[in-house]
C-alpha cells in the first residue's frame, strides 16, 4: 500500500471512529423563539444543535412538539448537510391547538410535560429515533393574590357619598375546564372603609386581557362587610376560548407579558334600596416563559 493508500486508510479509520463517537453522543439540543403571527398561526423557530459536526448527511424526517400531550407543532423532511452542527427549523403553532394544550395543562393542575420527539435518518436510510421531555409548571392564578385597589369615593344618585370597598387580593382556584370555557372561582377579599356595614347581595365582573374582554363573572356567595372591617365574597368567572385566543396572540406579540384588568360591579343594599357600586380598572401583570420551557438539552 502506497503513501496515498495509507493516508486514505487513516482518514477512513478516523472517520469511522468519529462517526461512532458522533452516534454515541447524539443528543440534539433544541431551543425555540417566537416568530411572526398570521391569522391563527404563530411561527416558531426551532434551533437544533447536534453537539458535534455531522460526519454524514442527515434528514430530519419528522419532529413533533407536544404540550400536555397535545401536539401543537410538527416539522418534516429537513435536510442537515455534511459537517453541519446547527440548523434552524421554522414551524407554525396553531393557536386553537395551543388553547387546547393550555386547557389540558390547567386540567393537569398546571403541571405538564413539554415533549419533542422525532426521527432522523442517516444517509437517508438508517433511522434514529429521539425524544426529550421536560416538566412545565405554571401558577397563573397566583397573580390574582396581589391585586389591590384602594377605596374611592362614589356618589350615589349625585347626592350620597360612599366609599367603595377596597380590594385586598383574590384567592382563586380553577373550576370546571372544557373547550366551552375555563371556570375560575375567586374569593375576593374586601375592606369596608365606611362607618356602616355593606351588605353585598350581587356582583358582576368583566375580565380583560390586553384590553380584550375574555370573560365575565357573577356572584356565588355574598356577604356583609362590617364597618371599618374585612370580609369576603365568592365569584365565578368564565373565560371564553375565542377571545382568550385573541388575547394570547397579543401575549406572544408582547413578549409573553400581558395586562389583566378586572372591573367589578357590587350590588349593595343601603336603606332598603339596592344600588350598584363600580370598582373598575383593577389591574395586574401576567408574565410567562413558555418557549424557555422548550429549551431541551
Amino acid at each position: 500500500m502506497g503513501k496515498v493508500g495509507t493516508a486514505i486508510a487513516v482518514i477512513f479509520l478516523v472517520w469511522i471512529i468519529y462517526t461512532g463517537y458522533f452516534a454515541l453522543n447524539f443528543h440534539p439540543k433544541v431551543s425555540a423563539q417566537w416568530g411572526a403571527i398570521e391569522g391563527d398561526e404563530v411561527e416558531v423557530d426551532f434551533k437544533v444543535d447536534l453537539g458535534n459536526p455531522s460526519p454524514l448527511p442527515l434528514t430530519l424526517e419528522n419532529m413533533t412538539l407536544k404540550l400536555a400531550n397535545v401536539s401543537v407543532a410538527r416539522v418534516e423532511d429537513v435536510k442537515i448537510g455534511f459537517l453541519s452542527q446547527r440548523v434552524t427549523i421554522r414551524s407554525t403553532i396553531n393557536l386553537d391547538r395551543l388553547i387546547d394544550a393550555i386547557i389540558a395543562h390547567i386540567k393537569n393542575k398546571e403541571v405538564s410535560k413539554v415533549e419533542i420527539s422525532g426521527t432522523a435518518k442517516i444517509l437517508n436510510v438508517i433511522p434514529y429515533n429521539f425524544a426529550h421531555s421536560t416538566e412545565f409548571r405554571t401558577d397563573i392564578l397566583s397573580y390574582l393574590q396581589n391585586i389591590k385597589e384602594e377605596p374611592k369615593t362614589y356618589t350615589i344618585g349625585g347626592v350620597l357619598p360612599i366609599k367603595t370597598p377596597g380590594i385586598e387580593g383574590i384567592d382563586a382556584r380553577w373550576g370546571s375546564v372544557s373547550e366551552e370555557g375555563i371556570e375560575v372561582i375567586g374569593k375576593i377579599k374586601l375592606y369596608n372603609p365606611n362607618n356602616f356595614p355593606l351588605p353585598i347581595t350581587n356582583l358582576r365582573a368583566d375580565i380583560f386581557m390586553n384590553n380584550i374582554r375574555i370573560g365575565k363573572g357573577e356572584i356565588v356567595e355574598g356577604g356583609i362587610i362590617p364597618a371599618k372591617g374585612y370580609g369576603t365574597v365568592v365569584a365565578k368567572v368564565i373565560i371564553l376560548p375565542t377571545p382568550f385566543k385573541e388575547a394570547i396572540k397579543e401575549h406572544v406579540l408582547n413578549g409573553e407579558v400581558s395586562s389583566v384588568r378586572v372591573d367589578l360591579y357590587f350590588s349593595i343594599k343601603i336603606g332598603g334600596e339596592e344600588v350598584v357600586i363600580p370598582v373598575k380598572d383593577i389591574e395586574t401583570e401576567v408574565r410567562t416563559n413558555i418557549l424557555n420551557s422548550l429549551n431541551l438539552n
